[in-house]
């Protein structure tokens, strides 16, 4: 069997690229040789072949085949590999799913086929993509249909040169945690983390990650971030920028030896190179979307000025915005986690229907800046869009609509407004999915007010205090008593009848809480002081303070 070493310096001066140099830049994650023939990983390779088992074998002349489906151990496998031989083909990708794949190694090897296995969970688009990307670096130009091999090949030279700088494997990614390019230099230390990034090529979303990346994005220069598990390897990680506008991140796992000045500087200047890579691969309405927002993040910041803000969203004088806010619902712990892949979502489905409109993402919320039209067109547009997220990720959103506005300096008051509306419907399940401060109004008011008698305790009425601390300690009934009477507006029988009570049992409590409290129930403005201090006390905490019954 041939050994995983590098390529020799003449094999790249005939058509298509070795197969070893093509195993070695996809890396031996994705790929492992199970058996080769001799002179097998010199062979050329040009292109990869998807084989579905139920179809014949196509010419493969410098192929390598992906055998779909395939059982390592079944005869009429074997029987495959032994016609990929006579076919042309190079190589052949089988999943081993627990088997060995000896019998399958010897037949292929003896035809004069290498035999290369992926690992089970991998997907066969990620395997047929990588060997695209592979060979397109070489100039080999007929990857599979569909395959992106557009400047891959520079961000993986890059990843290995600072692979070798830093002394630790190196993973580049884009904004979505996308794996773009990682490290292929061999005896690499790797953890699951890591394994799982370059199999599925994209990070697994955790709401520690998030934070992690958030960090990082905000970081003037190189991070280091602890493990967050026992299995996972410490990292260091820096941001990709193109001057402020971020485009992702090159994390580094870091050995027994830490990544010393010339290492940070190395990696300082690796991300300026992939920033320059980067922006080459993307396309001009990519670039603009993120322009966007960044400008949208400015103004919800109040960072940026009025006519800067205009400048940048192209909007004319004169021009009236609403500000759609996004969040899901309140009894989500990982709020940042299923934010930040909602805003992927969102700002593809808006750039399609509403192009003129801007996203922006928060850790808690996704922003969506409207120009003018009709409240209606506004509404129909934020429920699609929350019809979209759910399709697309399973996610129940809610959204928030501010008031229109001509002034852009008032941006982030119409993201108060936005907020204020998205913390009480999305912590009440009967709230509207869609609603403005005219569908919430009660309850937001009320959420303010638990605000201020929250800051300055020395507000609360402290009658109401002594009656909810009778009530836990000797466990009476007054203060769901007095609330009911108040909720009926007096009526006693009313209030009994939604506690199930006699008449004479309400009138009963309700003169007792009266002795024993001081609450004086006659005065308008002290029964409307004594209900709100109730109402609040008495809601549910996952719900929201201004949750009617």
């Amino acid at each position: 069997m041939d050994s995983w070493i590098s390529p020799n310096v003449g094999e790249d001066t005939e058509p298509g690229a070795s197969l070893r140099s093509v195993l070695e830049s996809v890396g031996p994650v994705m790929l492992t040789v199970l058996d080769a023939p001799p002179g097998g990983l010199r062979k050329r390779v040009l292109r990869t072949v998807i084989h579905d088992a139920a179809d014949p074998l196509p010419d493969g002349t410098g192929s390598v085949l992906l055998l779909v489906g395939a059982d390592a151990e079944a005869p009429e496998t074997v029987e495959t590999a032994r016609e990929a031989a006579g076919a042309g083909y190079v190589a052949a990708v089988v999943k081993l799913r627990g088997g060995n794949g000896r019998v399958l190694a010897r037949a292929a090897r003896e035809a004069g086929v290498t035999l290369l296995t992926t690992p089970d969970d991998a997907a066969w688009r990620q395997v047929d993509a990588l060997l695209s990307s592979a060979l397109g670096a070489s100039g080999a130009g007929e990857g599979s249909p569909g395959a992106d091999t557009a400047s891959g090949d520079e961000l993986f030279t890059l990843a290995n040169a600072l692979a070798g700088a830093v002394g630790g494997p190196v993973v580049i990614e884009d904004l979505e945690q996308h794996v773009l390019a990682y490290s292929t230099l061999p005896g690499q230390p790797i953890d699951e983390f890591r394994r799982r990034g370059i199999l599925d090529r994209r990070v697994p979303v955790l709401a520690e990650q998030v934070r992690q990346y958030r960090d990082v994005l905000n970081a003037p220069g190189m991070l280091r971030l602890p493990p967050l598990g026992d299995e996972e390897l410490p990292r260091a990680a820096v941001a990709i920028r193109a001057g402020d506008l971020p485009l992702g991140t090159i994390w580094v796992i870091e050995g027994q030896s830490r990544i010393d000045a010339a290492g940070e500087r190395a990696l300082a200047d690796g991300a300026r190179l992939a920033a320059l890579h980067m922006l080459r691969r993307r396309s001009g309405p990519e670039i603009e979307l993120q322009a966007r927002e960044q400008a949208l993040r400015g103004a919800l910041e109040g960072a940026a000025s009025e006519a800067d803000t205009r400048t940048r969203l192209g909007l004319s004088e004169g021009t009236a915005v609403t500000l759609v806010g996004l969040a899901p619902p309140a009894a989500n712990s990982d709020t940042a986690a299923l934010t930040a892949r909602a805003g992927t979502a969102v700002a593809r489905h808006w750039s399609a229907v509403q192009p003129e409109a801007a996203v922006a993402s928060t850790a808690r919320a996704v922003y969506v800046l409207v120009p003018e039209g009709a409240d209606g067109a506004v509404r129909r547009l934020a429920a699609q869009t929350l019809t979209v997220v759910e399709r697309v990720l399973g996610l129940r959103m809610r959204a928030a609509l501010s008031r229109a506005s001509a002034d852009l300096g008032q941006i982030p008051l119409l993201r108060a407004e936005a907020d204020d509306i998205l913390r009480v419907i999305a912590a009440d399940p009967r709230a509207p999915a869609v609603a403005d401060l005219a569908d919430a109004h009660a309850r937001v008011l009320l959420a303010h007010v638990a605000d201020e008698l929250a800051r300055l305790p020395r507000l609360r009425h402290p009658g109401i205090d002594a009656m909810l601390a009778h009530d836990r300690d000797h466990g009476t009934a007054y203060a769901v008593s007095v609330t009911a009477w108040l909720d009926a507006v007096g009526s006693f029988g009313d209030a009994a009848r939604r506690l199930h009570v006699h008449p004479n049992t309400m009138k009963y409590r309700l003169r007792r809480a009266r002795e024993l409290f001081g609450l004086d129930l006659d005065d308008a403005d002290d029964r409307l002081s004594c209900w709100i201090q109730l109402r609040l006390a008495t809601t549910p905490p996952e719900e929201s303070p201004g949750r009617t019954h």
